[in-house]
């Protein structure tokens, strides 16, 4: 079922498709948290643009302004932790080929939107539900893009711009970055069973791959340039989350609303290089970081992934550098053991981290 990581040249690496993915993924409908304080939650979330769809004692879903019923769920847990994530497939045949190739039963959906699911765990025990029949959700309304006006192309006349200062209206979950001790064992599980594609690939300056941005196989249909992003991580976890938003003046206005209710700051605003979008990432009470992002790249399927040196000036074409804290390296006695272990149990995967950790030390512009 896995297919290997081939050499494509020397000191370089290659990570290739999945040649029989068990399914393809066709979108990618939430994510889900653990969180001992479901209201503090809720009022994080609500200011950053989610709407509530329902509540309860131990549970809170709630979703953007597009068709999907829910993007977010929080269960009541005694720690803040990541818990897992939802995507859709596109047909009841596709869950009867996962619960026989898994031996997991198809089971009813109690969330919003029904439909029938498929309960998997990635390498790392994420939680990965595989969904099909769920009832689509009234779209809300959502203001359209401001029109720009350009020196050649005058689209706003006798009309002025004046967004509201408010939460920004999220319009879809976007993707969702996880971090794993074992890069290529998770990466290929998200290959080989789902069917993503690679759309650029970080590597070390040796050529060996560390993170992979993922894309859904529509065939000929646009998708974002990623729905899931896979990195090296010393354990396994959420890096941030994406919300799409409808432009520049809404990313703006939302870190106006941010900034109003003493929210940590976590980097932005800028424009990624890789998926082109314009970003802002803050973080909620216990410091996972949220992304307000528009503007993203979209790609087929038949565009060959990229393969990149990570470094820090390829994280961004413009806006404030990178902040040292934003990568969550503080070393907390769990990841200080975990540190030790690898090294003395696994030397290459070791060497591995510090590699990886050196690729983004130095500031990625000369004047800064």
């Amino acid at each position: 079922m896995h297919s290997p990581i081939a050499k494509v040249g020397p000191g370089s690496v290659e990570l290739p498709r999945s040649a029989t993915p068990i399914v393809k993924a066709n979108d990618l409908l939430f994510v889900c948290f653990a969180r001992p304080d479901l209201a503090k939650a809720e009022q994080y979330l609500r200011d950053f643009g989610l709407v509530v769809v329902s509540k309860s004692e131990d549970e809170l879903t709630l979703r953007g302004t597009g068709p999907r019923p829910y993007i977010y769920r929080v269960t009541r847990g005694p720690k803040a932790r990541f818990v897992g994530l939802g995507l859709a497939v596109p047909s009841a045949d596709d869950l009867e080929t996962l619960s026989k190739r898994f031996g997991r039963p198809i089971e009813r959906s109690n969330a919003p939107g029904g439909g029938s699911v498929v309960r998997l765990q990635d390498p790392e025990g994420v939680e990965v539900d595989a969904l099909h029949g769920y009832a689509p959700s009234e779209l809300l309304p959502t203001r359209p893009a401001i029109p720009h006006n350009a020196p050649s192309q005058i689209v706003r006349v006798n009309d002025t711009q004046r967004p509201a200062l408010e939460p920004p209206q999220v319009t879809k979950l976007g993707h969702l970055v996880l971090e794993a001790p074992d890069f290529e064992r998770s990466v290929r599980w998200y290959m080989d069973t789902f069917g993503f594609i690679p759309s650029d690939v970080m590597c070390l300056p040796d050529g060996t791959p560390v993170g992979s941005f993922m894309r859904l196989d529509r065939g000929d249909q646009p998708t974002d340039h990623h729905t899931l992003f896979v990195a090296t991580g010393l354990e396994s976890k959420a890096d941030h989350v994406a919300f799409e938003v409808v432009d520049l003046d809404a990313v703006e206005m939302g870190q106006q609303v941010m900034m109003a209710r003493r929210y940590r700051h976590a980097w932005g605003v800028g424009r990624h290089l890789l998926g082109s979008q314009i970003f802002d990432y803050w973080r909620d009470p216990w410091g996972q970081k949220h992304e307000h992002y528009a503007d993203g790249d979209l790609f087929d399927a038949n565009v060959p992934a990229g393969y990149h040196t990570l470094d820090r000036a390829g994280l961004y074409q413009w806006g404030p550098d990178l902040p040292d804290d934003f990568v969550d390296a503080k070393m907390t006695p769990r990841r200080l053991l975990s540190v030790i272990k690898t090294a003395v149990t696994d030397r290459q995967r070791f060497n591995k981290m510090i590699a990886l950790k050196n690729s983004v030390a130095k500031p990625a512009r000369p004047w800064r």
